[in-house]
């Protein structure tokens, strides 16, 4: 019984839980814990921290200023010392509205960080839904390779049946054990490539290594309508994050070059004061204003103007990618649903037809080893061509989601 105990133990602990996930819940899990998006997303923080600021009445503190002395009394007169003290409270205004301006900085400045969080969600969402298909399509590759080991292992079994029996020569048995070996050796490298592919996967999504995933999921099995181009080009500059960027960014260096100019004129700071001695107190405002004679913001209304005229050639810029990233997605969409019909309408079924009757001709000795394998070739060719051209036509879509900036309406 303890034994029994000590068993159940060891293989309670041994064994690596598998766990299931969707496609969905990869996305979910990659938002909330992919490192580089968890960084980016303190900007918005340090964003909030700067509008708050914007937002102040005041842009600085009022001054407090003190003073206290002793003076002894002239000699011959009797009495202590005389005190004397003073005080000066000071406040810097804003007099040419450069707070509206600094306000409008502050707020497209957080639009613009927000946009680009988005951004980064939507480039991420993709990466994890083509590293989720390369997963899906590997392991459907890995299953196949191990139907073709046993394939192989069906053939060399009535190979040497029709060897005892005279009916071939040793050299068709050898060509079979050699078909068989590097059958397992196929087998072999496309496992190593579906857990390298599900590891790369568990990296983008924040996962442990250590976890066995358990993907749940398929390629597409029908063939996709092809969405209208302008439809896309549309959804494209209307809904991307990116492009809204860089709006924002162009509305942030013009309200900043607004800034520049206003803050050319000085401000004005105002002060009252109270100052006390042996004679006479003192009361009264002063008025302090600097003279802007070598500085003139000339550095900064420069630097605003170049970042201006910078956010407006990105923005140029960035409408000629969208544009050649719609024209390829678009192209890469048309080309694997042709190809992917083709397949289903001609190759696939052909190829298995072919190679049924092949199998079936082998063992009743109509045909030879040659014709068997050959076929047995072809039909396996176009199989793992059939799940390129499945992986070629998700891959495209996912493209196609990520242009637009969500899914299809």
């Amino acid at each position: 019984m303890q034994r029994l105990s000590i068993t159940i133990l060891l293989m309670f602990f041994l064994v690596t839980p598998a766990y299931s996930m969707t496609v969905e819940e990869a996305v979910q899990q990659a938002l909330q814990h992919n490192p580089d998006l968890q960084i980016l997303r303190l900007e918005d923080g340090s964003a909030r921290g700067q509008l708050e600021k914007a937002r102040l009445l005041l842009i600085s503190n009022p001054s407090v200023e003190g003073n206290i002395s002793k003076k002894e009394r002239p000699p011959g007169e009797d009495g202590d010392a005389f005190t004397n003290y003073g005080f000066k409270l000071s406040q810097e205004f804003e007099v040419a509205g450069q707070r509206g301006s600094r306000i409008a900085v502050a707020e497209n400045e957080l639009a613009r960080v927000q946009a680009g969080i988005k951004d980064k969600e939507r480039v991420l969402i993709s990466e994890v839904k083509d590293a989720f298909t390369k997963v899906i399509a590997l392991k459907k590759k890995s299953g196949l390779a191990l139907e073709i080991v046993h394939l192989k292992e069906e053939l060399l079994g009535y190979t040497k049946i029709k060897y005892q029996a005279g009916d071939i020569s040793g050299l068709d048995v050898n060509l079979a054990e050699v078909e068989l070996s590097k059958a397992k050796r196929d087998f072999l490298q496309s496992k190593k490539e579906h857990r390298e592919a599900l590891l790369a996967l568990q990296e983008l999504i924040g996962g442990s290594p250590d976890l066995y995933l358990s993907l749940q999921g398929a390629l597409p099995s029908d063939v996709p309508a092809l969405p209208d181009k302008q439809t896309i080009k549309e959804l494209a500059f209307s809904r991307r994050p990116d492009a809204k960027a860089t709006v924002f960014e162009m509305e942030k260096t013009k309200a900043a070059l607004k800034l520049a100019k206003k803050e050319v004129i000085p401000n004005v700071t105002l002060a009252g004061f109270y100052d006390r001695d042996e004679l006479r107190n003192v009361a009264g405002l002063a008025v302090s204003i600097p003279l802007p004679l070598f500085d003139r913001k000339q550095a900064e209304r420069k630097e605003a103007y170049a970042r201006a005229e910078g956010a407006k050639i990105k923005s140029s810029g960035l409408q000629k990618t969208i544009n050649r990233e719609v024209e390829q997605a678009y192209s890469d969409l048309a080309t694997a649903i042709e190809e992917m019909t083709l397949f289903q309408k001609e190759i696939i079924v052909k190829a298995a037809e072919n190679l049924t009757l092949l199998n079936l001709a082998f063992k009743e000795g109509k045909v030879g080893f040659f014709e068997v394998r050959l076929a047995q070739k072809d039909t396996i060719e176009a199989q793992f061509a059939y799940i390129e051209a499945q992986t070629k036509t998700q891959m495209a879509l996912n493209a196609i989601e990520k242009i637009t900036g969500g899914a299809l309406k």
